[in-house]
């Protein structure tokens, strides 16, 4: 594995100048802005990292908003009451990803949200 040093010079390499770099990363939110995101935002932003992994992103952005539907706007209220069936039946819905193993992780991670 390669060290920061390496890959923050090839960053630079690559955009040219640090400005130029500064410029392509993104701006950490203070803590009053990340606490005014709800926790169904912050369900939906993990579910939908977990279903990028490894698919094309356009792919799963294509779908997301059927993704939104049939996990209730993935509230963690809601969604943490999804049981087995529920997930099963999730497996015959062609509007989104059928992958078992990452549905099963939507409601596991509405728990650790509501904890």
């Amino acid at each position: 594995m390669r060290d920061y040093k390496w890959l923050h010079e090839y960053c630079l390499n690559r955009f040219g100048s640090a400005a130029k770099l500064d410029a392509h990363l993104a701006v950490p939110k203070t803590p009053a802005q990340l606490r005014r995101i709800s926790d169904d935002r912050y369900l939906s932003t993990l579910a939908l990292r977990v279903f990028r992994a490894g698919l094309k992103h356009s792919v799963v952005d294509a779908k997301w908003p059927a993704f939104e539907e049939v996990f209730f706007g993935f509230n963690p209220e809601k969604v943490v009451l999804m049981g087995a069936e529920h997930l099963e039946r999730l497996m015959q819905d062609t509007r989104i990803i059928r992958h078992l193993g990452k549905l099963k992780s939507v409601p596991r991670n509405a728990q650790m949200i509501l904890d």
